[in-house]
């Protein structure tokens, strides 16, 4: 069987490529074809095929697609990060106009738009209004949310809720063209970036060119953005694509020219679609420079493309992938069963670093950073589906959620996680929920700073976990170390909690928890928020907190009674944390070294590093 196997391997036809090459040439190392459009194309019905990407630059102007008869295909770049794909056209021309630099674009760049640039190798902001922080709008909508598994709203918003926005008088003038300006409405969890179709600056009202995901003041919030205007390009480094006069304007950092300026814009979104092709490799590519739809991107900024996108790709292997500066979703993979996603590095994207959905998948030895650069909603790795393995991966500086997990029997274990939730709240550095028999474990979080709202915790096991065990892991400086919400039936034990100020458990609306042999580590005050029969069982657990346990009893959200815990009720025990010896924490940071948390080195005030 194994002669077989390696006799098809053997058997499949290679194509190479190089920037320098010709479609007409035989596709030999010697005579190099140029497309990989077209190397695709030639092996199209040809099993276990391979296209070697010679190192060099290759510039996409459309997506390459793979199909079902691509069954076994390989593509890989010679060399890791030697070989680069780029999903745009390179802006040429500049010329200075005051103080700014402006450029000629495409016909198609300024009819599509985009939503990104790429200047000497680094995503630039897009002009903003206002420079910093946000506008508040007027408009309402007190229709009550009756949670994610609830059914959503009570009522259904209408297309003209959902289309409309009434902004304060002074906010928006006549500088805003609806060609080129785009908002982002943000909501409770999330935002809607959205096109202009038109504004009356007498009513003070915008109409939206699509519909966002909520209506703009939804869940009492009101803060929204004005992108892409010539008002705001106020900052060094920010750019503005005026698509009516068909020119893209830049102020420049210190040091750069007209003449020496790296500048590209995206000509598609999905640089690399692959459907229904079964046992597809690709490897050692460095992928730049992809756009993405105007549009709401929904719950974590998932519907936005990849710049990397399979749908329906059985047992697909992504390995060694360098991908970063792309408006979208880095890699977004779609009912990909037994897919393997491994060593890659994805940094700078406007969505999400990695999606990836599939039965029994697994992500790997991955490090992402950066993820949320447009749109604040996004993940930086999501992974969903029945049996899927997440280990030993890094993700840090992350807009919103680190890591989320979908899908019950997954395991999420030995990884990295630091200064997750930069924006948004109501989130956390490893998140999952409406699933079952989850295990987290073995993981390392810290640096999670709560940013108010609904909070930033450590592990957040949200709407129907059921099941599920949180056990082995470490949470430094992080005040919510365990959020919980309508979960049931689920294990917390032997972690280390640790935080220098007051820490906080919250377990609103939660049924039949256990918290077993954790070592909790704070310098004020531990509350715990916890409904009747939220936790059943608190035993063998270790407590430093110098000001004490403060249990406050839940009916739904609303703190009923609270009282500081007497020694005689006070469920956990109280013991020199300093003399505790029974247990070493290591994490293996992918790219970094081995660090240990030795219980003898941790005191009342913190961890020792």
């Amino acid at each position: 069987m194994v002669t077989v196997l390696l006799a098809a391997v053997t058997l499949g036809r290679v194509i190479y490529l190089s920037p320098q090459g010709n479609d007409t040439s035989n596709g030999t190392r010697s005579a190099p074809m140029r497309s990989l459009t077209a190397a695709v194309d030639a092996l199209r019905g040809v099993a276990q095929a391979r296209i070697v990407l010679l190192a060099g630059e290759y510039f996409l102007t459309q997506t390459v697609r793979v199909a079902k008869e691509s069954e076994g295909l390989t593509i890989e770049g010679t060399g890791r990060g030697a070989t680069t794909l780029i999903g745009g056209v390179r802006v040429i021309n500049w010329a200075r106009q005051g103080d700014l630099f402006v450029a000629p674009v495409t016909d198609e760049v300024a009819r599509d738009g985009a939503r990104m640039l790429m200047v000497s190798g680094k995503l630039r902001p897009r002009s903003r209004v206002p420079a910093t922080g946000e506008f508040e709008h007027e408009s309402v909508f007190d229709v009550p949310w009756m949670s994610t598994t609830g059914g959503g709203w009570k009522r259904k918003p209408t297309d003209l809720e959902l289309t409309t926005m009434r902004f304060k008088p002074g906010d928006i003038g006549d500088w805003l063209d609806p060609a080129s300006a785009e908002i982002t409405v943000f909501h409770m969890w999330d935002e809607s970036c959205v096109g202009v179709g038109s504004i009356d600056v007498d009513r003070h009202e915008l109409r939206f060119s699509s519909p966002t995901g909520h209506p703009p003041g939804a869940f009492g919030v009101k803060k929204y953005v004005v992108w892409n205007t010539l008002k705001g390009l106020t900052e060094p480094g920010q750019w503005f694509l005026d698509r009516r006069a068909k020119r893209v304007y830049y102020r420049p950092m210190p040091g750069e020219s007209p003449t020496n300026i790296n500048a590209y814009l995206p000509r598609t979104n999905v640089l690399i679609e692959a459907k229904d092709a079964s046992n597809l490799t690709l490897r050692n590519l460095r992928i730049r420079v992809g756009n993405v739809s105007l549009k709401a991107g929904g719950f974590g900024a998932g519907d936005y493309e990849g710049a990397v996108t399979a749908v329906s790709c059985p047992k697909l292997t992504c390995e060694q992938l360098n991908i970063g500066e792309v408006a979208g979703n880095g890699m977004k993979l779609w009912n990909c069963t037994d897919s393997v996603v491994s060593r890659c590095d994805v940094s700078d994207t406007g969505a999400c670093g990695i999606r990836s959905e599939g039965d029994r998948s697994l992500v790997t030895d991955c490090t992402i950073r950066f993820a949320g650069c447009q749109y604040p909603s996004a993940i930086g790795l999501w992974v969903s589906g029945k049996d899927a393995v997440t280990v030993h991966n890094s993700v840090t500086d992350t807009s919103y959620s680190a890591i989320i997990g979908a899908g019950p029997g997954q395991l999420i274990a030995d990884n990295y996680v630091a200064r997750a939730m930069l924006k948004l709240h109501d989130g956390a550095g490893i998140y999952f929920g409406g699933t079952d028999h989850v295990t987290v474990r073995h993981n390392l979080l810290e640096s999670i700073v709560d940013t108010g709202g609904y909070g930033a915790s450590a592990y957040y096991l949200d709407e129907q976990a059921r099941d599920c065990t949180v056990e082995d892991n470490v949470s430094i400086e992080i005040v919510r170390p365990s959020q919980n919400h309508m979960a049931t039936r689920n294990t917390i034990k032997d972690n280390l909690f640790v935080e220098s100020g007051d820490m906080r458990m919250d377990f609103a609306r939660c049924k039949d928890y256990r918290i077993t042999g954790n070592v909790i580590d704070c310098g004020g005050t531990l509350l715990m928020r916890v409904p009747p029969n939220g936790v059943t069982t608190i035993s063998d657990n270790v407590l430093g907190a110098p000001s004490g346990v403060k249990w406050s009893t839940l009916t739904d959200y609303a703190d009923t009674t609270s009282h500081m815990l007497t020694g005689a009720e006070n469920q956990f025990h109280r013991a020199g944390i300093k003399q505790l010896r029974r247990r070493v924490w290591q994490a293996a940071i992918p790219g970094g070294p081995i660090r240990t948390w030795d219980m003898s080195e941790v005191g009342p005030r913190g961890a020792t590093r």
